[in-house]
This record gives C-alpha cells, structure tokens and sequence, in this order.
C-alpha cells in the first residue's frame, strides 16, 4: 500500500490525480484525507471520519475549531491510523501534496515512521527553510511548481512523483544476512583524520560504522537511532554542536544532544572534537558581541569559507560545557569514557602548524591558546577536564575520563578512541585500558586537576 496523503478539500482533484498516477506506475495507492475545515467531498480510503476518530474527535467538534488546532487534531488522528497500519505491515510508501499546512501535517506523519519507508513530499515549502519538515527523517521533497491546479506542467509534474514513489515502494529488501553491528560515529571538518582513522579501525574490527554530519541535524538523528535500538555502540568523537547550542552557533542540536546513549545503556566514548569553535554564516553574521572579543586569547576569529566563520571557544566557556557534558554522561548505565587530547580538539586548535593534524600554518591555528603552566597543553583542555571533575560521577565505576597528551587528530588519539570502544564491546575493558602512564592517563576520581 501507498498512502497519498493531502488537504482534500482544497487539493482534492490533486491528490486524485496523483493516486491514479501511483496506480498507472504499479502501485496500490490508499487516499488519506487529511481536511482540516471539516469533511471533503472527495472520496478518501481513509476518511477524515476515521482519522479523526483514531484523535478522541468528531466531525462536529472539529469545524469549531480554528485551523491551527484543527490541525493539530487531524495531525494526531493521521500518526495513530498511519502507525497501526505500519505496524501491520501494510505500508509500502507515502506521497503527500500540499502548501504549507498540508506538507506541515503530512511531513509529521512522516516524521512519525520508520527510517527506511520511503517518504515523499511535494510542496512549494521545498525552496525555503525545510529543516521543520524534515527533521531528522528520511524524508524525500520535490518541489511542485504550482501549489494547485491540473494543468500539463503540473501533470507531468505528479506523475513523475507517483512514479518516483511506485519505484521506491518497489525497491528490493536489502540483504541483511552478512549485517554487522552498527556503530555510531559524528564527524566535522576539523575532526576529519581522526574520525576516518578511527572508523577505519572499528571495520577492520567487524564493526559497520554510520558517520553523521556534526550540522545540528546531523545529531539530532544521531541521537534518535541510539533511542531506536539501532547502535550497540557509539565514538562521539565530535560534539561540537553542544557548544553551538550553548552560545548562540547556527548548528545546535537541541537539549537532548549527548543524552540518548547514556538513557538506553549504550556504550559510547565521548570526546571534545570541535569544541573549540562557535559556528555562524557568513562573516557578517556573527554577533557584534563576539566580533568585539576576537582579541581575547582562544576567541580569533576563522574564516572557512564565504559562507562559513567560526570564532574560538573561550577557555572559561569550555569549562561550562565540560559541566553540562558531565552532567548528562553522569546518567550512563552502560560503560562511559570521555577522552580528552591535551594538545587540540581540531584542526584550528594547534600550537604549531602541522599539516597531517589539519593546521598547514602559518604559525599556530587560529583559536590556540595555551595553558600557562604546560605551553604544550590547551588552557581549554585543562579547563576542561575541571569542569568534567565538577559534575562527571567519577565514582561510578562504569565512568572514566582518558587524559591524552596527544592532538585530537594524531592517529594514536583516534586508535585510542576506536580501541577503547571495541574493549568495551567484546567485554575486555578496565579502567585503566589504554594508560600507560606517560601519553595517556585517567583523570583520578578524587581530584579536580589532571594527574601529574
């Protein structure tokens, strides 16, 4: 079954259109109506009738509601009728039609079900900010031209989406027999060698590994696959986006970042990658406040690109990260290890120009700032591990802090990394995997400083 989901009110000779196209391309299509002023005259397989039911209302007390809660209504009708559905295995697919109330309901039913069910949604929403549609979903958007009317653009139009959605309703299952477990991995540009170092290291040990986009989106999804089951493990080498989300960077990830492994019991090893940086647009976009600051050790200012600058983390402000970061690892139930480089966290925060770490120079990367009492140390690094020994339960012994006097993209940092969570998965960890006394050491439980 295809559902063909849409305002059939206003939409209704669309939408019609549009299920006959999915039938013509071999599909089964089931109209949904999702009306929001009351019962279409067009012919639904699902009815509002049914959708509203499925939400504790009637076609009576629906038509006296505005249209924001009328919506919010039939939206929670069509998640209930929809989900009963998938969890009956009749759903092969879904296609909505619409403008920006239609795409704004639909999309949240599609929000609502599996990744892996294909999702496809028209709407003249798709040229603008679709980060509200899609979410962390894997959602497909095509942009329709014309928000109404049969015409033979907007007929050629539909169908190739009925078409489009037909094919992928069609597509083969995927050959699980040969499935390994599922790591998850988060990645950025200045965490880059470290990342593909360390992924590298988890395949060679039997291990699939999903690299997310540190973008904010990126760990949003991240965090909803660990809430769904999907990773037995988790190396979140880069978490860059609790520092965006914190001082005002454009690549947040909501509250919820860096919560989900520590609630369901999965193993993770955390580390500082690219918290070093604040992410904003343009140059033009970053706040007067932090423009004024540049001259403030660690706070410079990095242009990446045209449309990508990055101002430095101050060291008091990685001190207030560190405490958030501890306070929610402190929830682990299942083995925790933050590891921490003392030398950098990416490829901007380095003491001296070094190709292979990502900093071609000239001199020291843009937002480096040294710890007065160690030179070869960053003053965040050290600032850092305060704040983890402020609120991090260090007495759990599931819980361990690595101190690395290493760079976040030396490739011992990255195999320490990979080869911390593969102990911990094949059952072989201690607290002390990994120290060896001189380049990496553990944070010791009573003390607020890092071992001599």
């Amino acid at each position: 079954m295809i559902i063909v989901a849409g305002i059939l009110d206003t939409k209704g000779r669309e939408i019609t259109f549009l299920a006959e196209q999915v039938r013509a391309a071999g599909g089964d299509p089931r109209i949904l109506d999702l009306t929001v002023g009351g019962e279409s005259a067009i012919k639904a397989d699902i009815p509002l009738g049914e959708v509203l039911e499925a939400a504790a209302c009637t076609p009576a007390e629906i038509v006296k509601l505005d249209r924001h809660r009328a919506a919010a209504v039939v939206t929670q009708g069509a998640k209930a009728v929809v989900a009963r559905l998938v969890r009956a295995g009749q759903v092969d697919g879904i296609v909505s039609f619409g403008g920006s109330m239609g795409a704004s309901i639909a999309t949240e039913v599609m929000r609502s079900m599996p990744i892996g069910i294909p999702k496809l949604a028209l709407t003249t929403m798709a040229s603008g900010n679709v980060r509200p549609y899609v979410g962390t979903s894997d959602i497909c958007l095509m942009y329709p031209i014309a928000e109404a009317g049969l015409n033979s653009l907007t007929k050629r139009i539909l169908t190739n989406a009925a078409y489009g959605i037909a094919g992928m309703a069609r597509a083969p299952k995927i050959d699980t027999s040969s499935e390994r477990p599922l790591v998850g991995c988060m990645m950025f540009g200045v965490t880059t060698p470290a990342v593909l170092r360390a992924a590298s290291k988890m395949d060679a040990a039997g291990y699939d590994i999903m690299i997310n986009h540190a973008i904010g989106t990126g760990g949003m999804s991240m965090e909803q696959l660990i809430a769904d089951g999907f990773m037995v493990g988790m190396l979140d080498i880069t978490t860059h986006e609790l520092v965006d989300e914190r001082l005002g960077g454009v690549l947040g990830a909501g509250p919820d970042r860096l919560t989900a492994a520590a609630r369901h019991g999965v193993p993770q090893v955390v580390a500082p990658g690219g918290l070093d940086l604040i992410n904003f647009g343009p140059k033009d976009t970053v706040p007067i406040t932090l423009m004024a600051q540049t001259n403030l050790p660690g706070r410079a200012l990095y242009e990446h690109n045209p449309t990508v600058t990055c101002v430095g983390v101050l060291p008091e402000e990685a001190y207030e990260v560190a405490k958030e970061i501890g306070t929610k690892l402190s929830e682990s139930s299942a083995p925790c290890i933050v590891a921490v480089p003392m030398r950098g966290w990416g490829a901007c925060d380095l003491r001296e120009a070094d190709k292979a770490l990502g900093w071609a120079g000239p001199g020291a990367g843009p937002v480096w700032v040294s710890d007065p009492d160690r030179p070869e140390w960053s003053l965040r690094s050290k600032r850092f591990l305060d704040g983890l020994a402020e609120t991090l339960d260090l007495d759990k012994a599931n819980i361990t802090v690595l101190v690395a006097d290493l760079h976040m993209n030396d490739p011992r940092f990255a195999d320490l990394m990979a080869s911390s969570l593969i102990a911990v998965l094949n059952g072989r960890w201690n607290p002390d995997f990994g120290t060896d006394g001189t380049t990496v050491k553990r944070l010791e439980r009573s003390g607020h400083t890092v071992p001599a």
